[in-house]
């Protein structure tokens, strides 16, 4: 499941414990514990409880989010272990603390304006201990607007820390002014050369979980409005924050206004979406769409982060499925985009066919109230949607230009890649801790990573659903090679933490793009003890043996 990884379990998965113990297979994978419900949150008394999926680099230092046991305001944050030296838990921020400047913006105790959120998982440089992630906060910068009246603005924004400490990546800072009329953050501006956006344009959201590369550049998906039009715009962004004395300016990659470039000579449609991206060797990857629901025109590219940018299409709708009939076109691609360390491989979902199978989607029990609410009114029977039958993970080499096939379902037992869950920002609400800003609707996400040192070898681990059972796999290529199993349903929760509940079986797992590097790989996983519905939680690390 698309959700964070609890120590208690929905009645559904424990039910179906006794049927995923005929398919578990034994367990060839050594783990360390990166976290565990028995450890104490730093500069806290309350212990871990549910995590989110951790990124870990190619040292492995591994980043996560977390949080603490109700009945009384969980302890949330960001937090870091290097596991190469077994390292202490340490807190990068949490909800409460400051946020880094500009903050200007004290309560009525003298302190500066607070992170009140983290919205998404947070990510790590492949070659550096820098970390990005989202935040929500505090409105932290009051100053006059020209009426001589006060305001407040700046909620949300992207934080990365090189060097160790935090620093503002990305901001909605972009359009204030001083008196005169002079931009005091253009550094955080919506590019002037994006059409339509005038100087001083300020971003409205910073949708899903940005990424970080070459020690100080953030890349990001930022929503913004056009002054000129009214109408909603999204793109794709970098920055270096520590260029310039770290006023170096926000640039654009592409946007709602950038044509899609594998279309015939003569169209002229441009992204009506683009998701946010990957990072690594110097350059930026993201897949964008015509129509994100519907997409006929698209697909995955890559470009340098240099001015002025040259999309390269790296896989396009249309383009033939690798291993099926010719003739034989995707017409869908997945947002996630894990990309190896060593730049040369992108992995992604894609999907093909006209074939589908119907599911009923539950409304979330747990969460935020708003959200379960709106979902419940809106969904009340639950929510059917359209599974492709004809899906799969894939490969590509951006040295050889190649695609490869990963795993595809009726395959060795596979069944699905697809994970669904319920997000965005009710109305009239703040949204909670999963908002993007963006309208409640259902949304998939495959899971998958990608790891590579510079070799034609690389190898993917991925979540799917494999013979009844969701279970984390992995693929080593190039060439056919069978799926190994790295952990399943139903599977031995003391073999992963020995301080998990004895009997326990594993409840729930969960692995994103940048939690498999250089043989480094980072999971969360959930046991339950079925007898006493004892629960259990935590991230575990373990290298992939076999060599790279």
């Amino acid at each position: 499941m698309k959700t964070r990884y609890r120590a208690g379990l929905m009645l559904a998965i424990g039910l179906g414990l006794a049927g995923a113990l005929a398919t578990a297979q034994a367990q060839p994978f050594v783990w360390k514990t990166v976290v565990n419900n028995g450890y104490t949150m730093p500069n806290s008394s309350k212990l871990f409880n549910s995590y989110n999926q951790p990124s870990v680099n190619a040292g492995g230092l591994v980043v996560f989010r977390a949080r603490s046991k109700g009945p009384q305001q969980p302890v949330r944050g960001i937090y870091e272990r290097d596991m190469r030296v077994n390292g202490p838990l340490i807190e990068v921020t949490s909800v409460g603390s400051a946020v880094p400047q500009p903050n200007n913006t004290y309560d009525s105790n003298g302190a500066l304006a607070p992170f009140n959120e983290f919205p998404a998982f947070p990510r790590i440089d492949s070659g550096s201990p820098t970390i990005a992630t989202r935040g929500q906060s505090q409105p932290v910068w009051t100053y006059l607007l020209a009426d001589g009246s006060e305001t407040r603005v700046g909620t949300a924004g992207v934080y990365t820390n090189p060097g160790g400490a935090l620093t503002t990546g990305a901001s909605l800072l972009g359009a204030v002014r001083l008196p005169d009329g002079t931009l005091v953050f253009p550094q955080y501006q919506v590019p002037g050369q994006v059409p339509g956006a005038a100087s001083g344009t300020r971003f409205d959201q910073f949708p899903g979980a940005a990424a970080v590369t070459g020690g100080a550049t953030v890349a990001f998906k930022g929503n913004y409005t056009d002054t000129v039009t009214g109408i909603g715009m999204t793109g794709v962004y970098y920055r270096d924050v520590v260029a310039n004395g770290g006023a170096s300016p926000t640039y654009l990659i592409a946007n709602s206004a950038t044509r899609i470039p594998n279309q015939p000579a003569a169209g002229s449609v441009t992204f009506g979406s683009t998701a946010p991206p990957s990072a690594d060797g110097g350059y930026l990857y993201f897949a964008g769409f015509d129509d994100e629901d519907a997409p006929t025109l698209g697909g995955i590219y890559r470009a340098r982060m240099t001015q002025p940018p040259v999309l390269q299409t790296l896989v396009g709708i249309g383009a033939q499925v690798p291993g099926e009939v010719a003739g034989t076109p995707f017409n869908r691609f997945g947002e996630s985009l894990s990309v190896s360390s060593d730049g040369r491989y992108v992995v992604f979902w894609g999907a093909w066919g006209t074939e589908v199978t119907a599911k009923i989607l539950a409304c979330p029990t747990d969460g935020n109230a708003d959200l379960i609410a709106f979902c419940t009114a809106a969904y009340p029977a639950g929510y059917t949607v359209a599974i492709p039958v004809h899906q799969g993970i894939f490969a590509y080499d951006t040295r050889k230009g190649s695609l490869a096939m990963v795993a595809k379902t009726g395959k060795d037992g596979v069944q699905d890649f697809l994970y669904w869950v319920f997000s965005g920002q009710p109305p009239g609400t703040g949204g909670g801790d999963e908002s993007e800003g963006e309208p409640p609707r259902w949304r998939a996400s495959a899971f998958a990573a990608v790891s590579a040192k510079g070799g034609t070898a690389y190898r993917v681990a991925f979540k799917a659903a494999r013979s009844g059972v969701d279970g984390i796999y992995l693929h080593k290529g190039p060439g056919v090679v069978p799926l190994a199993t790295v952990v399943e349903i139903g599977s031995s929760g003391t073999a992963i933490d020995p301080l998990a509940p004895a009997g326990s079986l594993v409840s729930a797992l969960g692995i994103e793009r940048d939690g498999f590097r250089d043989r480094n790989l980072a999971v969360t996983a959930s046991m339950l003890e079925p007898a006493t519905s004892t629960g259990w939680a935590g991230i575990y690390l373990t290298t992939v043996p076999g060599g790279d």
